[in-house]
């Protein structure tokens, strides 16, 4: 009984003080947010984690719910199994997967203000993305359709 209580404890002590750190644990991925990157989101190997979501919270802010698929996405690259690569490196095959796990996993809002951001031929050229835009955007509206998961409108 005294085991089981103080392993209890240690547990849930380490949870509260990782919630507390410096990242935050979205369902099982670390997330960094990192100022300087130069995409949106990005997943990369973590030795604590297995794998670690970065994003710019500066073109978080910029996005809004956009910001959501990305990181998404990124999470979808882990969790599809598929090799940590830089974003420009992963084949369009890897990267509708993703898209397509991110409009089917995610929240709606977050796959509507993506595609709205990929259609938007106005949208700030700084901001990094990889592939075509009005591709992506079909895709991930079809995979969201399919699942489900696109807003009436």
């Amino acid at each position: 009984m005294k085991v089981s209580l103080i392993k209890t404890v240690s547990v849930s002590g380490f949870l509260l003080s990782l919630l507390f750190s410096q990242g935050t644990i979205a369902g099982a991925f670390w997330e960094i947010t990192d100022s300087n990157l130069s995409y949106v989101a990005r997943v990369r190997a973590d030795p604590n984690w297995g794998s670690a979501v970065i994003y710019n919270p500066v073109t978080c802010k910029q996005i809004g719910a956009a910001c959501g698929f990305f990181r998404t996405h990124a999470q979808a690259h882990a969790m599809r199994n598929h090799l940590l690569l830089r974003p420009e490196a992963y084949p369009y095959t890897l990267e509708d997967e993703a898209d397509c796990w991110a409009a089917k996993n995610g929240k709606s809002n977050e796959t509507y203000a993506a595609v709205q951001f990929f259609l938007d031929e106005d949208r700030d050229p700084e901001i990094k993305i990889t592939g075509e835009p009005l591709r992506r955007a079909e895709k991930i509206k079809a995979c969201a359709i399919k699942a489900g998961k696109w807003p009436e409108e």
